[in-house]
């Protein structure tokens, strides 16, 4: 009897100190606990994300030529109007294929005028023919010139349209290959912002969606956008499985935006008007009922709740409560 006696006084006393404990909890931290007021209001469910800005019409500019670049004429930032010279490619080479060809139609022209002052008034068959050889020489003469003096114009790279110069792959005495990319440029009056979502918020994102985003470089202005474009292919990086997509927006006035400016997303998922709210510090669950603790008359009492959409540490409050209620704060 005396080894069971201890281990019987120590169950008591554990009982006993859980039976306090839960008391303490639901009944016993009067007016020193703190409170919320059960209130009225709106309730934005939000997912947050990142993104980065990018031009919606990017345009590579290539050249066109094998060559030495010998100028550069624009920079990162720099604006520029169709037909502006970007590049130009050293012309040495071409100008010296221009000569040459030059030269070989000045002999072509020779070589016709020799054949036909030789077959005279009546030619015979073989000086017709040598006429005809002749003259077919100074016809190709003639393409060679003009394909060498095209390409001339070819080392004067342009810029297609109007627009600002995003990067600059080359530089001088840079040796360039035909179809390179010289220049990236881009409409900064024509950007959206490129966003990753992760797979466990794609079920509740839908085009059309409003989305408001800050850019690192601009944290005192909130711009409002559109979700759109949410592809249906994901893509995984580290691990982390995502699904790209698109915020498209209308640029505020005086704000000078750049492709790779970053940005922290909010996406709005879902609006509840007029809802009863009280914080989510006050809900404690069991299983899958909801508590909180009501106070009335300086009097706690528990009483489970019906809640509905939560966020930003708000809970909807369905049914179990009234506007002006108080409840605990956990």
């Amino acid at each position: 009897m005396s080894r069971r006696r201890p281990a019987l006084v120590a169950a008591i006393i554990i009982a006993l100190i859980a039976v306090v404990l839960v008391a303490y909890f639901m009944f016993g931290r009067g007016s020193n606990a703190r409170t919320a007021t059960v209130t009225r209001g709106s309730l934005e469910a939000t997912i947050e994300t990142v993104g980065q800005l990018q031009a919606k019409n990017p345009i590579a500019v290539h050249s066109s030529l094998n060559g030495t670049v010998q100028i550069v004429a624009v920079s990162a930032g720099d604006s520029v109007k169709a037909g502006d010279v970007l590049v130009q490619i050293d012309r040495a080479p071409y100008d010296d294929a221009v000569q040459a060809a030059q030269k070989e139609l000045a002999n072509a022209e020779s070589a016709l005028n020799l054949a036909q002052l030789q077959a005279g008034g009546n030619p015979n068959d073989e000086q017709r023919a040598t006429v005809l050889r002749a003259a077919q020489n100074l016809d190709a003469a003639h393409q060679e010139l003009q394909r060498a003096e095209d390409q001339i114009a070819k080392t004067l790279i342009l810029a297609p349209s109007d627009g600002t110069i995003v990067d600059v792959k080359t530089a001088p005495n840079a040796p360039i290959g035909q179809g390179s990319v010289a220049v990236d440029m881009a409409n900064l009056n024509d950007l959206s912002l490129s966003v990753e979502i992760d797979e466990i918020d794609v079920p509740h994102v839908t085009n059309s969606m409003t989305a408001t985003f800050r850019l690192d470089a601009y944290p005192g202005t909130e711009i409002k956008g559109t979700l759109t474009n949410v592809s249906p292919i994901a893509q995984t990086s580290g691990g982390t499985t995502t699904f790209p997509a698109t915020v498209t927006f209308t640029a505020p006035e005086g704000l000078l935006l750049r492709p790779g400016m970053n940005a922290n997303v909010s996406i709005q998922t879902a609006v509840r008007s007029d809802v009863l709210l009280i914080p989510q510090s006050a809900l404690r669950t069991v299983g899958k009922r909801t508590f909180v603790t009501v106070v009335r008359d300086g009097k706690q009492s528990e009483k489970e709740i019906q809640v509905g959409l939560s966020s930003g540490g708000q809970v909807e409050v369905a049914s179990g409560l009234n506007e002006g209620d108080r409840v605990v704060i956990h």
